[in-house]
């Protein structure tokens, strides 16, 4: 966990969910994905049960290459993100990641902060060595953003996001993570 300031200077920590969570949870991605046009889910939110989503955040917990964070402010959910390793032997070490952040705080570093609790917790933990996302290829801010922490883009996917009846491409970008040694 840690605590950082928001451009406007509120305070806004970043720690792991907690199985307590997922009403909030459930609640805060029905609300972005009213707000963003960019995520994989709209208003209808992630569509699993509370039960569902509190077991999905306890299985997390256990698990050492994959990774749900929040970003809280004055008790309020202001952002999330996860990532998941691949399940295999010869995959374990890579995954891909999603970060959303509830419209009024875009801008304010809450996705940064998040992004970079999982590169550091990647870092720590020795086992992560490649980190991918996918980002519409429209989504100027966050493509800037991933740029900035040192991924790049790999490759481009059409057809990944159908949104008010119009496909939209996607960019497939990565990074490579090395442990400290």
């Amino acid at each position: 966990m840690r605590i950082v300031r928001t451009r406007s200077g509120h305070p806004v920590e970043v720690r792991a969910a907690e199985p307590a969570d997922a009403p909030a949870l459930l609640a805060y991605f029905q609300r972005v994905g009213a707000e963003s046009p960019h995520l994989t889910f709209g208003a209808e939110g992630v569509e699993l049960t509370e039960a569902e989503e509190h077991a999905y955040i306890a299985r997390t917990r256990n698990l050492e290459n994959v990774l749900f964070l929040v970003a809280v402010m004055g008790g309020e959910l202001v952002g999330s993100l996860t990532f998941t390793g691949g399940p295999r032997p010869r995959n374990r070490h890579t995954g891909e990641f999603g970060v959303s952040v509830a419209q009024p705080y875009w801008g304010e570093g809450v996705g940064r902060a998040l992004v970079e609790e999982m590169l550091e917790w990647a870092v720590a933990g020795g086992i992560i060595r490649k980190i991918d996302l996918r980002v519409r290829t429209d989504n100027a801010r966050a493509i800037a953003l991933y740029e900035r922490l040192g991924f790049t883009v790999e490759g481009r996917m059409t057809r990944t996001l159908l949104t008010d009846g119009r496909f939209h491409d996607s960019f497939l970008m990565g990074r490579q993570v090395d442990p400290v040694p």
